[in-house]
């Protein structure tokens, strides 16, 4: 147990749960948007279609290949944020370490619970979204504010959780906009109108692409 325990302490323990979190939640959603056929026979376009609907059962030919890959990616990046919150020095980094858990677990529920499930659905996608914002904003400070005796990664790598940062509160933004607007579930497709270009969508999946670059720039910068 001790062996376990300082090894998820270790640079490669990162890297690796970082790795798998990051192919995983990919791999499960290549699988399903390669073939996936929505209600009126269309192709997914990332340009007007949440992320979810990727998992959303009796829709979504491969589904179940998606919310796997979630809940892999999920688990994994539990792991990845404690190596992290470890390996990084200061309170920032130990806060980040509890919003990245606390993410994490989200993420898994969306998995577990797909758009079928809109309630428990919503409320695991927005635990995410919003602990994912405070997990890249507290690492970004630790790594911004290491000191000169404590120095683990370049400052510089501070820089690789702005875009994540910023696409996290572009989409609460736009989703706390709208919520004041209307009573109706954001998250939810049903009864919608799509149109060609959706920008809620398109934020969403600005945050799929700029966190898995986050997890992979944050793996060389320790290489």
């Amino acid at each position: 147990m001790d062996k376990i325990l300082n090894f998820i302490g270790t640079i490669n323990a990162f890297i690796i749960f970082s790795s798998i979190g990051a192919s995983a939640a990919v791999l499960g959603s290549l699988i399903a948007g390669i073939v996936y056929r929505g209600k009126e026979g269309e192709a997914y376009s990332p340009f007007n279609h949440f992320i979810s609907e990727l998992g959303e059962t009796g829709v979504s030919i491969f589904a179940c290949a998606f919310n796997i890959g979630l809940m892999i990616s999920g688990v994994s990046l539990i792991f990845g944020s404690i190596s992290l919150g470890l390996i990084l020095p200061g309170v920032m980094a130990k806060l980040g370490m509890a919003a990245g858990i606390i993410s994490s677990v989200g993420l898994f529920f969306v998995g577990v619970y797909p758009m079928n499930k809109i309630k428990p659905h919503t409320t695991a996608a927005m635990i995410y979204f919003r602990g994912g914002l405070s997990m890249v904003i507290l690492f970004t400070l630790a790594i911004a504010l290491q000191s000169g005796e404590t120095f683990v990664l370049p400052r510089a790598y501070s820089l690789a959780g702005l875009p994540a940062i910023f696409s996290f509160a572009g989409f609460l933004f736009m989703i706390q906009r709208a919520m004041k607007k209307s009573d109706d579930n954001l998250l939810s497709t049903k009864d919608v109108k799509r149109p060609t270009i959706w920008p809620i969508a398109i934020l969403e999946w600005s945050i799929y692409v700029t966190i898995v670059l986050w997890f992979v720039l944050l793996s060389i910068g320790f290489c």
